[in-house]
């Protein structure tokens, strides 16, 4: 008989189902997910499809009070491309130290695990909550659109003003805030020439170049400096363009991730980047360009500050732990944010195992103790609430 918890024994199942994004798809992890509620009693469980081969499972407990927002703990089922060497099969969940190794089992199989976990807990006891439970398991949170959760909004699975919980990766802390998420596809165009004859052409390598440095420094000259994340910032993610060496480069496109802090906005933002490509292609004569976003526009959230989840996780996780709980940040969007920022629901935190610094990394892992710490935490976080 195994000495690890059942928790810890679920994560290893689900990382050992591949469901990388875009590379694959949640299929068979999701099949794995709906036919592992179904066994459960006094649950109803049903899917949603987003596309084809494409669902998301929702699990609900029902509560003495239909009336009041229902609790809803989201966690998403794909996870990043595996790349680079690994030393350890990325698929085999193996369990070295009291570490539990695997594509997503920081991002996040290991916090699926924890809901569905707490699902059983309350099913298999019957215990009487005071408002309705749901668990859910989505797609798509990876990739640009978050579909999955966007398919929720759209279609009005969950109440609008339900209380929401995503088991991210927070190393056992509780965000309370999320750094706003941008990104931009900016496509510069320039006149390609013969290298000997550079003069005829327009160089829109020269000009994406100018453009980076202008957007580094503007952003550099902000003033916003958040307690938690500190200043907003800008990357090139992804830059080509060019075919020849002996050629000046008649195109060049850029992909950036723009991060925002509180209080900054889109609009902002948005107002940045203009800003930067306009000058940038002014100092390279006969280049233009055009921006585009790549995804949703995504501001950052904040946690209403009387949220009742605020108090209940840090009542609870002292319950548990026996120490006072820490409030963090997250530093990207989640699937709660998401549907935050489509409905204007503030009520939402982030809490579950790993730390995010082993999200997309190479021989990824999860402490297998914050796996179970966390499980026992929303478990008293859904029977309080």
């Amino acid at each position: 008989m195994s000495s690890y918890s059942e928790a810890v024994l679920l994560t290893q199942k689900l990382v050992q189902i591949p469901t990388e994004n875009p590379n694959g798809n949640e299929k068979e992890c999701s099949t794995f997910v709906e036919n592992w509620l179904r066994e459960l009693t006094n649950v109803d469980v049903f899917t949603q499809v987003v596309e084809k081969d494409r669902v998301n499972v929702i699990a609900k407990y029902r509560g003495k009070s239909s009336t009041l927002p229902p609790l809803v703990i989201i966690a998403h089922m794909d996870t990043v491309p595996v790349e680079g060497t690994w030393s350890v099969d990325p698929f085999g969940g193996e369990i070295i130290n009291e570490k539990l190794y695997g594509r997503g089992s920081c991002d996040m199989k290991s916090g699926l695990a924890c809901a569905l976990m707490t699902m059983k807990e309350i099913s298999e006891n019957d215990i009487s909550l005071n408002r309705d439970l749901y668990v859910i398991a989505s797609i798509d949170e990876e990739g640009p659109y978050m579909k999955g959760a966007v398919a929720l909004v759209d279609e009005k699975i969950i109440p609008e003003d339900a209380l929401l919980i995503a088991t991210e990766p927070t190393n056992s802390t509780l965000a309370t805030v999320h750094k706003g998420t941008i990104w931009y596809e900016i496509l510069v165009e320039g006149k390609s020439s013969h290298g000997g004859n550079a003069h005829l052409g327009a160089d829109a390598g020269h000009a994406a170049a100018e453009v980076i440095v202008g957007l580094k420094e503007k952003v550099n000259q902000l003033t916003y400096h958040h307690d938690i994340f500190g200043a907003p910032a800008i990357s090139v993610g992804s830059i080509g363009g060019g075919h020849k060496t002996n050629m000046v480069a008649g195109a060049c496109r850029l992909e950036l991730d723009f991060r925002l802090v509180p209080p900054m906005t889109k609009e902002e933002a948005n107002n940045i980047i203009a800003e930067a490509v306009r000058e940038g292609c002014a100092e390279v004569a006969g280049t233009s360009a055009n921006v585009e976003h790549y995804g949703w526009e995504r501001p950052p959230v904040e946690t209403d500050a009387d949220s009742l989840l605020i108090n209940h996780f840090h009542n609870s996780y002292l319950s548990v732990t026996g120490r006072e709980l820490q409030e963090t940040g997250f530093p990207a969007y989640t699937d709660v944010s998401m549907i935050g920022l489509k409905t204007g629901n503030r009520n939402l935190v982030v809490f579950g195992p790993g730390h995010l610094d082993q999200a997309h990394a190479i021989d990824e892992f999860v402490e297998l103790s914050q796996i179970d710490l966390c499980t026992n935490v929303l478990i008293d976080v859904a029977q309080s609430v």
